[in-house]
């Protein structure tokens, strides 16, 4: 998301200096029309492009997932561990199991609401440029 969010500001610094660039006389409407399209074009094409990337990472991290539980096992001064710890051991490397795979399952559904968020807006936005396009021509 911080790429994201990066990409705006710099787009928006860009499309600042092509404004201010740009002579008074040049300066319509429509030009500033075509800026927009192409940065909100530009951004979602972006943010399609993160959200497929991010959505592989998470459907492999789902189905390939790499449980880290660093919990170290009570035990007792004779270097034993009780059957109740052992019990309890067990059921918090389990909790932990499902915890990481419910995030994983989560991550997934954030990418890929992102990727059908953006894919509209940059299909709405470039058939503008599209048809205005044509009626230049």
């Amino acid at each position: 998301m911080v790429i994201i969010i990066l990409a705006v500001v710099i787009l928006f610094i860009v499309g600042l200096v092509l404004l201010i660039s740009m002579k008074e006389e040049v300066l319509t409407v429509s030009k500033l029309r075509n800026v927009y399209l192409y940065l909100v074009s530009f951004v979602a094409l972006m943010m399609i492009l993160i959200g497929l990337i991010f959505t592989v990472q998470n459907i492999t991290d789902v189905i390939l997932p790499t449980n880290y539980y660093y919990d170290t096992m009570p035990l007792d001064k004779e270097g034993n561990m009780t059957d109740a710890d052992k019990k309890t051991y067990e059921e918090n490397r389990k909790k932990n199991e499902e915890n990481q795979n419910t995030q994983s399952k989560k991550n997934v559904a954030k990418s890929i609401a992102v990727v059908l968020v953006a894919l509209p807006t940059f299909a709405y936005h470039w058939r503008k440029i599209q048809k205005e396009k044509k009626e230049q021509v």
